[in-house]
């Protein structure tokens, strides 16, 4: 009898052990380190509303007037590109780029444009391109102003550039003028020094339409 005990015993403890082991391993706690992963969302959604726009083909005005000889002359130029990137709500991201072909320029008078192309003036040939470069935009007293540099003649100054925003059907349209000083970029070589005739100060009106291109 007691043989037949010992072997019951035996096999109800088989058993047990057999059952134990088939049991599947209790879950793994999840780590923590994924709960992390979350946290970047919101700033690469704030990154993202930061739109790009260029020029549109063939449209927009670059206008400047400046003395000479105690009356007001006015010209502008032909040829010239604009980049923005812009989000209202994200200005200091936000960044604008303005290439000007110096040799587009025109005052409807051909010796006077020549005159401003050559070596003493913008010298056209030397320095093809001027450049307004601004990495962000802030709240100014009348709007919006670019905080960038000039660029004329190979000579970069700090400009903070006025800049009305307007929304259009297809993007926005930059608009504004600012007065410079040529003889801050050495626009005035020689006996174009002297402001006894083309005065020092011109001013630089602005429109221009972009598309939005993302």
């Amino acid at each position: 009898m007691t043989n037949y005990f010992v072997a019951l015993f035996a096999a109800a403890a088989t058993l047990c052990a057999a059952c134990s082991a088939a049991e599947p391993p209790p879950p793994a706690k999840p780590s923590a380190a994924p709960s992390a992963a979350p946290a970047a969302a919101p700033h690469s959604a704030s990154a993202g509303t930061v739109a790009h726009y260029v020029q549109a083909a063939n449209a927009g005005s670059l206008t400047f007037a400046f003395s000479q000889a105690g009356a007001t002359n006015t010209g502008s130029f032909k040829q010239f590109a604009t980049e923005l990137n812009y989000d209202e709500k994200n200005l200091a991201g936000s960044s604008l780029k303005v290439t000007v072909q110096i040799a587009s320029l025109a005052t409807q008078d051909k010796d006077r444009d020549d005159t401003l192309k050559s070596a003493d003036l913008f010298d056209a040939q030397k320095f093809p391109t001027a450049q307004y470069a601004a990495s962000s935009l802030v709240k100014g007293g009348g709007g919006i102003e670019a905080l960038g540099r000039l660029t004329i003649r190979g000579v970069s100054r700090d400009l903070r550039l006025p800049l009305a925003v307007r929304t259009t059907a297809n993007g926005v349209e930059l608009s504004g003028e600012v007065s410079i000083k040529r003889l801050d970029y050495g626009v005035g070589q020689g006996e174009w020094k002297s402001t006894d005739t083309v005065g020092d100060v011109v001013k630089i009106q602005y429109k221009v339409p972009l598309t939005r291109a993302n």
